[in-house]
């Protein structure tokens, strides 16, 4: 009898600390992958920014071209009425458009080039973001797995424990002819 009730707490204990570990790798798990979401919503914190400053660095760029541009304006316009030619008509006010309208389209493309690299910014923290909730699910999921696991340990143990003691119980009993 001594050897049966040995038998079902060591049975119990083993169930028992194998649940247990179950529950400690999931939060384990857990902890693991709050952290790794913790991060990616840092990086898009980040991404958000640098999508922030690219703009703040393209109107800065835009407006420094179009200063360029009117200064090279004003050089060309005093350079061309110093030598007496007339600036409304001709090739002159020709040379000032071209000026003009190439000046803006150089702002317009550091503009653009500017609105890209916000853009690959807030696709980027698009995805850190999309990361964060793939963590955070992860790390439910793990927590619920390690309960499930610990539960079908416990159940599994107990049906074992249940099973050598009943046969034990059926082997040690008396039999009556």
């Amino acid at each position: 009898m001594c050897d049966m009730i040995s038998m079902a707490i060591a049975g119990v204990a083993s169930t028992a600390l194998s649940a247990y570990g179950q529950i400690q790798a999931g939060q384990q798990a857990q902890a693991a992958a709050d952290y790794n979401a913790a991060v990616a919503r840092n990086n898009q914190i980040i991404a958000d920014r640098q999508a922030e400053d690219a703009v703040k660095r393209g109107q800065v760029a835009e407006e420094e071209q179009r200063r360029r541009t009117r200064a090279i304006a004003g050089t060309q316009r005093a350079a061309l009425a110093a030598s007496g030619v007339q600036l409304d008509q001709g090739s002159p006010a020709d040379i000032l458009a071209d000026t003009a309208q190439f000046g803006e389209l150089d702002a317009l493309t550091i503009r653009n080039n500017a609105e890209r690299e916000a853009y690959g910014y807030r696709v980027q923290g698009m995805n850190f973001g999309a990361e964060a909730g793939l963590q955070q699910g992860r790390a439910s999921s793990a927590m619920t797995g390690a309960y499930l696991g610990a539960g079908s340990t416990l159940l599994s143990g107990a049906t074992s424990v249940a099973d050598r003691w009943y046969t034990q119980r059926r082997l040690n009993a008396p039999r009556t002819t």
